[in-house]
């Protein structure tokens, strides 16, 4: 597929699109969303505040809309580290070390864990071809998913259930344990939840062979 070749106004609105997305991340991940304004956005990104509504009718539509990169950003990533490792060939084994990958890299990042809060699936469900509109560098991570399976001959009848279910347990289980320790600590509480995700991923595969 040719490379599409951008006008320079189309270069400007995006560089000022992204220019308003950094500064609101800054800004929630600092200041907080609620003490944050519009007018803030905009400043902090050099442009006016009429600017901001050219792209975003409110505050909370760009909150939403920083949440799906940044969840998606961070499937990315964690696919990418998949796909640069070796031995790993079992797509219970893949789960499992995606779940890794995320986990670690938000225990990293408490601005990010904070910030995305419950909301990884999101990424899950993000349109990459809107992503890609932005200049962002993402994977569909929906598709590398069915094509993993389709690779091993693996036909689950509801593949995205299973991985919707493990990404959201792996997002709302690790915040109290990332951020207070509760109910155990972040290095007891992993190896608990690989073994659930194995469990649930191999009993969905027993009952794909089953029927």
């Amino acid at each position: 597929m040719p490379e599409t070749v951008l006008s320079k106004n189309e270069i400007k609105k995006r560089k000022k699109k992204n220019a308003l997305l950094n500064s609101a991340y800054d800004l929630f991940t600092t200041v907080g969303y609620g003490k944050t304004t519009v007018l803030q956005i905009a400043r902090r990104a050099g442009v006016g505040k009429g600017t901001f509504y050219l792209y975003f009718k409110d505050k909370t539509d760009i909150r939403d809309e920083l949440i799906a990169v940044k969840s998606s950003q961070l499937l990315t990533q964690a696919v990418k580290a998949l796909q640069a490792s070796s031995g790993i060939d079992s797509f219970t084994d893949q789960l499992v070390f995606i779940t890794d990958y995320i986990i670690t890299a938000l225990s990293k990042d408490i601005a990010l864990l904070k910030f995305i809060s419950k909301s990884l699936s999101w990424g899950l469900f993000n349109d990459p071809s809107e992503l890609s509109r932005r200049n962002e560098d993402v994977i569909d991570f929906k598709s590398f998913i069915m094509n993993a399976m389709e690779q091993q001959g693996i036909h689950l009848r509801d593949p995205l259930l299973l991985i919707y279910t493990i990404i959201e347990l792996t997002n709302s289980t690790c915040y109290n344990v990332i951020l207070h320790g509760e109910p155990v600590t972040f290095s007891e509480y992993k190896p608990y939840l690989y073994n659930c995700i194995r469990l649930i991923t191999d009993g969905a595969l027993k009952d794909s062979l089953d029927h």
